[in-house]
């Protein structure tokens, strides 16, 4: 989910930059397409689907699918949107792949017994980290520790992103996105991305995002942990109350046969009270012991 809401808001402020420089796909304008209509139950949509406007103004689809890892069937999903979409608006459709972490099985080709499509794949770690500090491009730094050597870069990018002309909410959220992406490639470089730019981050609206995730996540795992205490002190609650309520009746169900007993050995009820110590219509029940049926 941390890597979803990482590339959204990547997408979100960088897409041009994303389109030329990544894609090679210089846009006068481009739009996310939120929603593709629900014609029919199995309707599916792209990661990021985006009109893209050239310079003459002519429309065309860019379907973008950002991959952390690699999934066989990525070919197939890649074609079932490019049919939908080119069915729905007529206009030409490009396909891109961007996978972020190396794979061996990776292809840019999906082939079965009628079919061969054949799509664009952009894999992030071939492309070399130094020539994208060299060309300062902010919005591409973010991806610097996943692509090649560049885990050496990293604190260069930092401070380039820092030092760059942006709105500063949009260096806390390429800084915070930075360090969400190079979870991919190691578990300490988040940690110490944050431990650097904590105070920087803090005003990311990714950082915002990832909080409310994380207080979700464990609220629901209190509560899980909440019902399972509950559960197991409610057996242990109900086993200690049954064992009580066990003893109680048990008492109770000796204490009546006694005072049958002594009842038919002809001591009166008042005899009887004394002696137990017990209100004898409580115990049985009943208030009249004139009738021996009662006994």
């Amino acid at each position: 989910m941390h890597y979803d809401i990482a590339e959204k808001v990547l997408i979100e402020k960088c897409r041009e930059t994303i389109l030329k420089h990544l894609l090679g796909i210089p846009a006068s304008m481009s739009v996310l397409i939120e929603d593709l209509p629900q014609e029919t139950v199995s309707v599916r949509r792209s990661d990021f689907p985006i009109r893209v406007y050239d310079e003459r103004g002519q429309p065309s689809i860019v379907l973008l699918e950002l991959k952390s890892k690699w999934e066989s069937n990525v070919g197939l999903q890649i074609l079932d949107y490019r049919v939908r979409y080119k069915l729905k608006y007529k206009w030409p459709v490009l396909s891109f792949v961007l996978l972020l972490t190396p794979a061996e099985t990776a292809t840019d080709c999906y082939e079965d017994e009628e079919i061969r499509f054949t799509y664009r794949l952009i894999k992030i770690y071939e492309i070399d980290a130094s020539k994208i500090m060299a060309d300062d491009i902010t919005c591409l730094m973010p991806f610097i520790p996943l692509m090649k050597d560049g885990k050496r870069y990293i604190l260069e990018a930092e401070d380039k992103i820092c030092r760059s002309d942006i709105h500063h909410t949009d260096k806390a959220d390429m800084i915070t996105i930075m360090a969400i992406l190079s979870g991919l490639v190691s578990r300490k470089l988040p940690g110490e991305i944050i431990t650097r730019r904590r105070n920087l981050m803090i005003e990311s609206v990714a950082y915002d995002i990832l909080k409310e995730e994380g207080y979700r996540d464990g609220w629901e795992k209190g509560l899980e942990r909440g019902l399972e205490k509950g559960i197991e002190n409610g057996i242990r609650k109900g086993i200690e109350q049954g064992i009580e309520q066990g003893i109680e009746q048990g008492i109770e169900k000796g204490l009546e046969r006694s005072i049958r007993k002594m009842m038919l050995k002809g001591f009166k009820p008042q005899e009887i009270a004394e002696i137990l110590d017990v209100e004898i219509g409580k115990v049985l029940k009943i208030t009249d012991f004139s009738s021996s049926a009662d006994i």
